[in-house]
């Protein structure tokens, strides 16, 4: 007479539990808070890249070099180029005084003048 094996036993018939028991609400919160961490690094480091390419006052070594530090140590990079950057960064933007005559026209239109 052969032998006849005996059906495996599913482990998961007897433990089996609704989502919400296996993921209690603060590993849900903790999971928000670490997306939402990694979101605000990401936005971040993309700022940096983005103002280091729009500054006139670097030549393209140095913003190859910020670029490349940014790039191979994100958070750090872009730490140490928010610290290192000068204070009139943001004026190096618009040296052509665009802004001055768009915040003009925009008080001529809504009446302030």
């Amino acid at each position: 007479m052969p032998i006849r094996a005996e059906p495996a036993l599913d482990w998961r018939k007897d433990t089996e539990m609704p989502f919400a028991a296996d993921y209690p609400f603060l590993e849900v919160t903790w999971t928000i808070f670490i997306f939402f961490a990694w979101v605000m690094v990401i936005s971040f480091v993309i700022m940096v890249l983005i103002d280091n390419f729009r500054r006139t006052d670097h030549s393209g070594w140095a913003k190859a070099g910020w670029t490349l530090l940014v790039i191979v140590l994100p958070l750090i990079g872009a730490l140490i180029y928010q610290i290192a950057r000068p204070h009139t960064a943001g004026e190096a933007w618009d040296q052509s005084g665009a802004s001055a005559a768009r915040d003009d026209m925009t008080r001529t239109r809504m009446g302030m003048r």
